[in-house]
């Protein structure tokens, strides 16, 4: 499974998001991190970041709760 994280430059909550997924697909060796900044992505018309999509799926904006997070890929993709 696919989580892409949508970032842009100078973002503090980007990197507070980043570094939180990040842990945990290094925990879960069934998902995968993509990391795309926004200035390369003009098509998904991305007005807010942190964006967080699971498997081209918009998960949130902004910062996450870890937890939430595992309990949504838990009961929809596994």
């Amino acid at each position: 499974m696919t989580l892409t994280l949508f970032i842009t430059d100078n973002c503090g909550a980007c990197k507070r998001v980043q570094k939180q997924v990040t842990n945990l697909v290094k925990e879960n060796l069934n998902l995968k991190l993509q990391i795309e900044n926004i200035k390369d992505f003009s098509d998904k018309n991305l007005l807010i970041v942190p964006a967080l999509y699971i498997e081209d799926e918009l998960y949130a904006y902004g910062d996450i709760n870890e937890k939430k997070l595992l309990n949504k890929i838990q009961k929809k993709y596994f």
